[in-house]
């Protein structure tokens, strides 16, 4: 680890997460390159990321090797990917903002939606689609909702 660094994991290394996730959707594992060509950084920047990524667990990688990701880094990026999704489907379904806005704007707030939270939002989204969609029981579900305590 790099002198001062904290082992912690930030939106930028969740990031990286994210894409590795992704490229070994089509292949088993990931290359340094195939990461700083679809970030957009130098192969430096995703080597010190690689490291710092595997001193936290989220990452198999050895220096000039292939890149996978740990049980752990799967179940973050899967968790990333799906409070991506339930972002999404809130301001785009429900807000009415474009695609694209929505997807920077959902890709920056994802990292801070703890299980919880994200729990809660995926149910008042949900009663929200129901109300735009005229379900009669749905303010009935908007109510108790809201009466629940939350935490």
């Amino acid at each position: 680890m790099t002198r001062g660094r904290k082992k912690v994991l930030t939106s930028a290394l969740e990031d990286y997460i994210k894409v590795i996730f992704d490229l070994t959707q089509a292949a088993p594992v990931a290359r340094v390159k195939d990461i700083a060509e679809s970030v957009g950084v130098s192969l430096p920047s995703v080597t010190n990321a690689m490291k710092r990524l595997k001193d936290l667990g989220y990452v198999n990688y050895e220096k000039y090797g292939l890149i996978y990701l740990s049980e752990e880094g799967k179940k973050r990026a899967i968790t990333l990917i799906r409070v991506h999704q339930l972002l999404d489907a809130f301001f785009v379904d429900l807000v009415g903002m474009p695609a694209n806005v929505s997807s920077n704007l959902s890709c920056r707030i994802e990292h801070f939606l703890d299980q919880r939270t994200e729990e809660r939002s995926a149910r008042f989204i949900t009663i929200l689609k129901k109300i735009k969609t005229g379900e009669p029981e749905a303010y009935n579900d908007l109510e108790r909702f809201l009466q629940e305590k939350p935490g």
